[in-house]
């Protein structure tokens, strides 16, 4: 298995290349990556158009495994988290990674209408935000392309339903995963894959300078969005360790520098934690930090995580700091709370580093 080469890590260009390698017509690499991202097919047997000689070879030399499904939770707001089993980076270690299905607009008979795929990108995080689960947990590895592609590809067929939007927002810090992160997008933006457009995928980061500027220049074809929750450096850096190395002001200008070249506004992330950044003069200095810079606030109620010394602000302070900041002129949405009850909402992915036990 180990010699095995994993086909959601080939771009349709070196797909081609390989297959026409192994003696297949130059059509078959097209084939193939239509039966992985659009047929989704979970082996090789389902790719019928393939002459069976062919199909035999291909279970030789490659493979369509790269995610092991440990456990699938759903919450009563119809939300799914899957925990999926990896390797580690020594024989017979175990990782495990987290992906959340989130059911967004619902039709007049209550049905969602659209979906949400929340990827991660690593087995656990180097940032160590103060108040996010992932950090919590040891650190254990970088998750490949495939692995980062399968979360799609694997949801997708194991709920039947179709993503509208990724959002790569999950466990991890994307840019800090840069080439498999890089790759795996552009594989979920290929027109014969998945074909999600530039506005339907969502990378955030906490603010890498160095690979938020490389980013920029090599034009990954998603939107951008920042983990910011302070514009008061004193508690950005308590709450985010990576702003102190990373400071505000040299954020704010790359930033502006990637709205300038890719004209799409930033989005900031900013979680309300009770008595820490949701008073009126946090709000002012996000007001004043936002001046001329082409951005939308996300506002996120904090979740709560165990063992972290976090609450969530009354909801009367909360649509209080909202209002502050549309009487500013600022563009402000406050995102909805999902998967609170199966902790699969934001900053609660990758709590639980050893599951007890596999869900029937």
């Amino acid at each position: 298995m180990k010699n095995l080469i994993n086909l959601y890590d080939q771009n349709r260009e070196e797909l081609a290349a390989l297959l026409t390698g192994w003696g297949a017509p130059k059509h078959a690499g097209l084939q193939v990556f239509h039966w992985l991202y659009q047929k989704k097919a979970g082996d090789f047997s389902a790719m019928t158009d393939l002459s069976k000689e062919f199909r035999e070879e291909l279970s030789t030399k490659a493979t369509l495994s790269s995610l092991k499904l440990h456990t699938k939770q759903e919450s009563q707001d119809g939300t799914i988290k899957y925990l999926w089993e990896i390797p580690g980076d020594f024989p017979d270690q175990t990782a495990f990674v987290e992906s959340v299905l989130i059911p967004m607009a619902r039709d007049e008979e209550g049905e969602p209408g659209r979906y949400t795929a929340c990827l991660s990108t690593q087995a656990g995080c180097r940032m160590k935000c103060t108040f996010c689960a992932t950090g919590v947990p040891k650190f254990k590895r970088n998750l490949s392309a495939a692995e980062i592609v399968s979360q799609v590809v694997f949801m997708e067929r194991d709920s039947g339903t179709k993503f509208n939007n990724v959002v790569v927002m999950g466990m991890g810090e994307p840019m800090d995963n840069y080439e498999h992160t890089q790759k795996a997008m552009r594989i979920l933006h290929d027109q014969e894959g998945l074909n999600l457009g530039r506005r339907r995928i969502t990378v955030s980061t906490s603010g890498l300078l160095d690979h938020m500027k490389r980013f920029i220049k090599d034009d990954w074809p998603v939107s951008l969005a920042v983990s910011l929750h302070s514009a008061d450096p004193d508690i950005r850096s308590k709450l985010m360790p990576i702003n102190r190395s990373n400071p505000l002001d040299q954020l704010r200008k790359v930033m502006r520098d990637f709205t300038y070249k890719r004209r799409l506004p930033v989005t900031l992330e900013y979680i309300l934690l009770k008595d820490v950044n949701d008073r009126p003069e946090d709000a002012d200095k996000l007001a004043a930090y936002c001046k001329d810079l082409l951005c939308k606030v996300n506002l996120i109620r904090y979740n709560p995580v165990p063992t972290l010394p976090f609450d969530s602000p009354s909801e009367e302070r909360v649509m209080a700091f909202k209002d502050y900041l549309r009487n500013k002129g600022m563009k402000v949405f406050l995102r909805e709370r999902k998967g609170v009850d199966i902790a699969a909402a934001c900053g609660q992915l990758g709590f639980t580093e050893k599951p007890a036990s596999k869900t029937a």
